[in-house]
């Protein structure tokens, strides 16, 4: 039979040291409940260790919470300098909103061990915020208000007491659902028993709104956020409603929004982009190429969650704390500084893609203010030698144009638009056709679908109007001329082929919307039209076709495709 133990441990000074050894879970949790009480140090812990048969141990955190500390000013707001716009009660409960919360609210949270969705829909954990000595609540409603108001012209006074009212009605719906008693006995335990429970109370509104408060108070009592991460992984079961599964996709995600997860997840790495990397394998669900060992197993659960695309609230709290450590100063490679312009390129390189930098334009203006950072200049020369740089670390020139588009985007992009601008001529002028922008060895379909999309995305962007026309008939030139020699539509019109065959697949290429309006579609559809015009199509199109029902429905389906593929009726 296995022997446990349980260590008490608690943190001073960056260090764990043991405070009691139990043999008793009880009393163990007990020790740690009296010295967060105490607020002598900076966390608590219990953790679980058992010797197996063969005479080996392995060892389990139960309980852990971080602690203010006697004195320890930690429980004041954070002073942020950007916050989310809010234009409705409904917007507070959004991820966007949860995570300014936990930007502003992030040492209170830290400390309690709450998240932002615990204080919206547990009457409990909301009254303690609001009752905090100091009090961080209307210091954090005052400091989100004043950044809210400068920027829709609103007065700040009006603002801050727009968001208490919405407070009250917030706390007012947490208390109601105190009030479903009967609900309490469900929890994340049996996840699927919890929401028919709350469904039998109305909606799926309402169902949702119970579910969120009865996972509220059973975390209220569990303070440990990998024990939380850890109930809601093992209720994200592929058998859910995908209402059911955001949910506890929002849970997630605040609880990714703490810091002391993210560092228990990571485990230990060499250096800042070492660690920045990992985040983004793991919310892109892909594997890292030199794992840490030192790291709890339920990283491979979200590694599983993040690539079946379940956890969409969670990948974005991941993105914006990859975002925001790299708006920083901290070095990328604080042990090797002469590493440190390797270790950025290698970050650029990670977060760069055909299809522009992953997290777009807010990325693109994060990455391009720590390049800015090895420049004296700062101001709009500054950003233009930083914007240079990019373009001269960035080495492949369809990365080189979705980095363009992003950084327009921005306030960056406003006062370099002549850097921008400029090197947009540079890379059309220097492109021949379209492998000038995409690699050869890539396959028809995609190296159309490519240019396509860089057309559409150049269409959607803040460049000025007259280079954006430009360059879009410039690529649609290009995808024409390639169409034609590629002999693409050859090979779609097949001789070899049914006529039926022949006409179908021209006209699902089409309308595919692999080729956006222009010559090069303008190819195949005229190829299509040739068809049409043959005497007898229509014979011809249902030739073998012996059942006259048949052969007319074959012929009313090829009409839809027809009108689909933008040929008028």
């Amino acid at each position: 039979m296995p022997h446990f133990t349980f260590e008490v441990k608690t943190l001073a000074e960056k260090r764990w040291l043991v405070d009691t050894v139990f043999e008793s879970e009880t009393l163990a949790l007990k020790r740690a409940n009296e010295l967060v009480k105490a607020n002598q140090c900076e966390g608590v812990e219990v953790t679980r260790e058992r010797m197996k048969a063969d005479g080996t141990f392995s060892e389990k955190v139960i309980f852990k919470q971080m602690l203010a500390g006697p004195g320890d000013p930690q429980v004041q707001i954070v002073p942020i300098e950007d916050a989310n716009d809010c234009q409705s009660l409904e917007d507070v409960y959004g991820l966007e909103s949860r995570l300014t919360m936990w930007k502003v609210l992030r040492k209170y949270f830290e400390q309690m061990g709450l998240t932002p969705s615990e204080v919206l829909h547990n009457y409990g954990a909301l009254a303690k915020l609001m009752d905090n000595d100091p009090p961080v609540y209307p210091a954090a409603i005052d400091r989100i208000a004043t950044i809210q108001a400068r920027r829709s012209g609103q007065d700040a006074r009006e603002r801050r007491d727009e968001l208490y009212s919405w407070a009250n009605i917030i706390a007012s719906r947490a208390r109601e659902a105190e009030l479903e008693r009967h609900l309490r006995k469900f929890n994340l335990t049996d996840y699927p028993a919890l929401l028919q429970a709350c469904e039998d109370e109305g909606g799926p509104a309402r169902r949702d709104h119970l579910v969120r408060c009865m996972i509220a108070r059973q975390f209220y009592v569990e303070r440990n956020f990998l024990s939380k991460l850890d109930f809601l992984l093992k209720a994200a079961t592929p058998t859910l409603d995908r209402g059911a599964l955001a949910i506890l996709d929002g849970y997630i995600a605040d609880v990714l929004g703490s810091a002391t997860v993210i560092q228990e997840l990571l485990g230990n790495r060499s250096n800042l982009c070492s660690a920045l990397i990992a985040l983004i394998d793991l919310m892109e669900g892909k594997e890292e190429d030199k794992p840490c060992s030192a790291v709890p197993d339920l990283v491979e659960v979200l590694r599983r969650l993040f690539a079946d695309g379940c956890l969409p609230s969670g990948a974005q709290v991941l993105l914006d704390r990859v975002k925001v450590q790299i708006e920083g100063r901290q070095p990328l490679n604080r042990a090797n500084p002469e590493q440190e312009e390797a270790a950025f390129s290698q970050l650029l390189n990670r977060l760069s893609s055909p299809k522009g930098i992953t997290g777009g334009p807010k990325m693109a203006e994060a990455l391009t203010t720590r390049c800015g950072l090895r420049f004296p200049e700062g101001g709009a020369p500054g950003r233009r030698r930083a914007v240079s740089a990019m373009l001269g670390m960035i080495r492949d020139p369809m990365q080189k144009l979705r980095y363009l588009i992003n950084i327009a985007e921005t306030q960056t992009g406003e006062v370099t638009m002549d850097v921008v601008t400029g090197a947009i001529d540079y890379l059309s002028a220097q492109a021949l056709d379209i492998h000038g922008f995409i690699n050869p060895r890539l396959p028809s379909t995609k190296k159309m679908l490519m240019v396509s999309d860089l057309q559409r995305a150049l269409l959607n962007s803040a460049i000025p109007a007259d280079l954006r026309t430009r360059v879009v008939d410039q690529l649609d030139e290009m995808l024409a001329h390639f169409v034609q020699k590629d002999g693409f539509i050859d090979r779609l019109d097949d001789p070899v082929l049914s006529l039926h065959e022949r006409a179908t697949r021209l006209v699902k290429f089409c309308s595919s919307g692999v080729l956006l309006e222009g010559r090069a579609l303008q190819i195949a559809r005229r190829r299509i039209a040739e068809h049409l015009r043959q005497p007898n199509f229509v014979e011809r199109l249902t030739e073998g076709c012996n059942n006259p029902a048949d052969a007319e429905r074959m012929v009313r389906d090829f009409h839809q495709q027809l009108a689909a593929a933008g040929f008028a009726a």
